[in-house]
């Protein structure tokens, strides 16, 4: 299975046209055959269609999401890849921030938000026909040319962590490879468990649905990375343990996710995968993730690029953690960066070889202390707590919210969503990379699973 990113351009479209309306005031909605019972129902208003934006969330054709900045007096839709901003009451919108002037501006109405469907439609591409003598606005995305898609025939490599079966099944048509991160080792070269999961029935469902499985094995301890890399024995240890592993379970690769090394280790990660990728053959295909870089950077890296775009089958950049906990609360992958780190790999590595990472996941700072791992479970929590801001940062292509909790506390949550990872992707096919990665299925956010397909 390859990569479809952008199949859902006209699987939604929000309805409406206005070719001079002069029927009844609640028309008729019908879309792909089907009809619509909405109540309250669309209605008309300066012959334009009008329609509560509720069904934009509720109506699975429609899968949107939806922002209410109440300062602003300001509803965001984030719509199968395009992030729209409506005002109430003025004909100002904006799409990606690009400016629009309106024919008829949103407005309420019996605390509806009601919004003006030409214009979504036809940002979005349907075939959308009035009959006059029914009253009928007849809605058809089956069939529409889809766009070019932004990436194709380019790999989805996802990685699992964390007890994540459930999401992993509902999304299991999207990956071409999944990485199982649930082995560590040690300083000796020991492989153990890092959590308990079904391990048996998830590797059997995905040699069902023709996934490549890779065991994953990581370490981030400075110093215990130090002995297990420059001792021989504890290599060949790890190494010998892999292929049992390997053998035992029936994995297709191995990825190695080794990270906090000492840069002067450097060389001895380089001689570790050389010999991994020795013992694996060229049947067993070898990835290793590494911290991304742009080239501009003055503090040095374990991770010599060229010598391991030469040994292994695969790297995995991860262009994310550019704000991390301890930083200042800001984008977890702003674009520009993003496009530095890729123009950057694929100039020291083989392209086809480069995976570009990409988050699932934000971060939450509070009065600009540590930030905390956001979930799309977490983020639900705080906003059925909190009254939350949603915002979009375009100079980094980077959503976020912000908010005060019960002590006066002022947060900012920088994640992901469509548009900003849409956006991502075009980088990767820009570089001719070979796919994407991403951390994490299980983080429960279903921006990129739209994105590749759903």
């Amino acid at each position: 299975m390859k990569l479809r990113f952008s199949s859902f351009v006209a699987v939604v479209v929000l309805f409406v046209f206005s070719f001079c309306l002069v029927a009844s005031a609640n028309p008729t909605i019908i879309i792909n055959g089907q009809v619509k019972d909405y109540n309250p129902p669309a209605e008309i208003k300066d012959d334009r269609v009008m329609l509560p934006l509720r069904y934009v969330i509720e109506d699975e054709v429609f899968a949107g999401e939806v922002f209410w900045d109440s300062l602003l007096n300001k509803v965001a839709l984030n719509c199968q890849g395009k992030y729209i901003e409506l005002f109430i009451n003025d004909s100002k919108a904006k799409v990606n921030g690009e400016a629009y002037q309106l024919d008829t501006s949103p407005y309420i109405k019996d605390s509806r938000t009601y919004i003006p469907l030409r214009f979504i439609s036809e940002l979005l591409g349907a075939k959308v026909d009035w009959d006059s003598d029914k009253g009928e606005v007849n809605i058809k995305t089956e069939g529409v040319p889809l766009k070019k898609p932004i990436i194709k025939d380019r790999e989805v490599f996802a990685y699992y962590y964390y007890q994540a079966f459930a999401e992993f099944k509902q999304n299991a048509h999207l990956f071409d490879t999944v990485s199982f991160r649930w082995f560590e080792t040690n300083y000796k070269g020991d492989i153990y468990y890092e959590y308990q999961d079904d391990y048996r029935n998830i590797l059997k469902f995905a040699d069902e649905k023709g996934i490549a499985k890779y065991a994953s094995v990581v370490l981030m301890d400075t110093n215990a990375l130090h002995t297990l890399l420059s001792v021989p024995q504890n290599r060949a240890r790890f190494i010998s343990n892999i292929l049992e592993i390997v053998k035992r379970d029936n994995y297709d690769g191995v990825d190695i996710d080794f990270e906090f090394i000492n840069p002067k280790d450097g060389i001895y990660f380089t001689l570790f995968l050389k010999e991994l990728k020795a013992a694996l053959g060229n049947n067993i295909p070898l990835s290793v993730a590494v911290f991304a870089r742009t080239g501009h950077e003055q503090f040095a890296t374990p991770y010599e690029y060229q010598k391991i775009g030469q040994i292994v089958d695969k790297v995995i950049v991860m262009a994310y953690d550019y704000s991390y906990p301890t930083s200042k609360a800001g984008p977890v992958a702003p674009l520009w960066w993003v496009e530095e780190v890729a123009n950057y790999m694929a100039n020291n590595i083989p392209p086809e070889k480069v995976m570009l990472g990409l988050p699932t996941y934000g971060y939450d700072w509070a009065n600009g202390g540590k930030g905390t791992t956001v979930t799309a479970s977490r983020l639900a929590s705080i906003k059925a707590k909190y009254r939350l801001t949603a915002n979009f940062d375009y100079n980094n292509m980077s959503p976020y919210y912000t908010y005060y909790d019960e002590w006066g506390n002022y947060h900012q949550i920088w994640t992901e969503n469509e548009p900003s990872l849409k956006e991502k992707l075009k980088v990767a096919e820009k570089y001719g990379l070979g796919g994407i990665s991403f951390w994490r299925i299980g983080n429960g956010f279903n921006d990129l699973y739209n994105l590749l397909g759903k």
